[in-house]
């Protein structure tokens, strides 16, 4: 079983939660994810299994899209509503304009406030195992790139939005940040991915249908197969000896129509995913100009 399944992550679960249940289920030794959801958090969670763990990473540095809530009047120590409360609740009355006001300062690249229960690790260990023993460490910031940011509806002390951001943004530190700056305070109390990468939420399924967790048979079914991941990505299709020259990681050249891009799928004569390649060369044919021709190397292989 080798491609991606799109999971609803469901609210109590961790992301690592997800992998060992869908592990246990279709019995695929290899199962990895493609971008941590906190536990309370709900949606888009694509699993890598089999050999598409070898896209892991591909995947993890996708842009994610949410829908999240949040609440103003007083922030936590987590960032979220799982934590303890920081200060009494300033009950405030919402502005819509000064809202999207402090939303647009955060569109762009921006540097970001780090949760102090994260998984970021300092001196090897993730910090939400200093924050559980008291330990107070230095806030750490980063630079995340916002790319949308709207506010979609203000109810009393809540504001919903949808956050569109590249990956490592965290959601509950933006809610975190844009409380502050309104003076009052803020927490996220809902959070929901949208979308993570190519991967919609109309293509993700639940873990279980009521009390019962779906059949192996059943994620086999709807599981993304190798020929149908990174479809922006140009394909070649190889002949049978560029295969081989391929299996032993060896450079090839080429005759391609698309010698722009910076990489390439490479297909087996069935359509079959059988390397991601990076272009390392571009050169015109001495004979049949202006036939162009680019030189690969395989730096995936799934052979």
């Amino acid at each position: 079983m080798d491609g991606v399944l799109i999971v609803d992550k469901p609210e109590g679960w961790t992301s690592h939660d997800v992998v060992a249940k869908v592990r246990n289920i279709t019995k695929v030794k290899k199962v990895g994810h493609t971008g941590t959801l906190d536990p309370f958090a709900t949606g888009v969670l694509p699993l890598t299994l089999g050999r598409a763990t070898r896209l892991t990473s591909y995947f993890l540095s996708s842009d994610k899209t949410y829908q999240g809530i949040i609440r103003f009047g007083f922030a936590t120590d987590t960032f979220d509503r799982d934590g303890e409360p920081i200060g009494r609740d300033a009950c405030p009355q919402l502005e819509t304009a000064r809202i999207e006001e402090i939303f647009t300062r955060y569109l762009g690249t921006v540097r970001q406030t780090q949760p102090p229960f994260s998984a970021k690790k300092i001196h090897g260990k993730p910090m939400y195992q200093y924050a559980r023993k008291g330990v107070v460490l230095d806030a750490e910031t980063k630079e995340v790139t916002i790319k949308s940011l709207k506010l979609q509806s203000v109810r009393g002390s809540e504001a919903e939005f949808e956050l569109i951001c590249t990956a490592g943004t965290y959601a509950r530190s933006l809610a975190h940040d844009v409380g502050r700056d309104y003076g009052c305070g803020a927490h996220l109390i809902r959070l929901r991915r949208t979308r993570s990468g190519e991967f919609p939420i109309e293509s993700a399924i639940p873990l279980s249908e009521g009390d019962r967790f779906h059949s192996r048979d059943f994620f086999s079914d709807r599981v993304i197969s190798m020929r149908d991941l990174l479809q922006e990505l140009p394909a070649i299709r190889l002949s049978s000896g560029d295969r081989d020259r391929v299996k032993h990681g060896m450079d090839l050249n080429l005759l391609t129509a698309s010698w722009e891009a910076g990489e390439y799928r490479l297909l087996d004569e069935t359509g079959d995913l059988v390397a991601l390649a990076q272009r390392v060369q571009t050169f015109v044919s001495p004979i049949a100009q202006p036939v162009r021709w680019i030189r690969v190397h395989p730096r995936i292989n799934f052979e």
